[in-house]
């Protein structure tokens, strides 16, 4: 399973999980290659302020921080249910209280 989680402005935030699996990524730009996509998705809803890619998380999560909850509400229902690289992403928000305490000024 994969996560991706995103903040929206001053409301919520989205989790975006089953994006990778850091055991099985081979390629040394796995990472940045991810970051990009997820920018260029989110792009056509008003970007994002904060990406992170975590790495270790065996769930495949990627962060992300939106301006506006509107935006936010647009990454989150785009990258919901859909296949990147063999694995469907499951894409929620997360509190921002929580994502200002993972990501301490973002």
């Amino acid at each position: 399973r994969s996560c991706i989680k995103c903040w929206e402005a001053v409301v919520s935030t989205q989790s975006t999980g089953n994006m990778f699996n850091p055991l099985t990524e081979t390629d040394p730009y796995w990472a940045e290659e991810i970051r990009s996509d997820v920018i260029g998705e989110c792009s056509s809803f008003g970007g994002v302020t904060h990406v992170n890619i975590d790495k270790q998380d065996p769930n495949g999560c990627v962060y992300l921080k939106a301006p506006t909850t509107s935006i936010a509400v647009g990454c989150v229902n785009s990258l919901q249910g859909r296949w990147f690289s063999g694995k469907m992403i499951k894409a929620s928000y997360m509190s921002p209280s929580d994502y200002h305490r993972k990501f301490p000024g973002s």
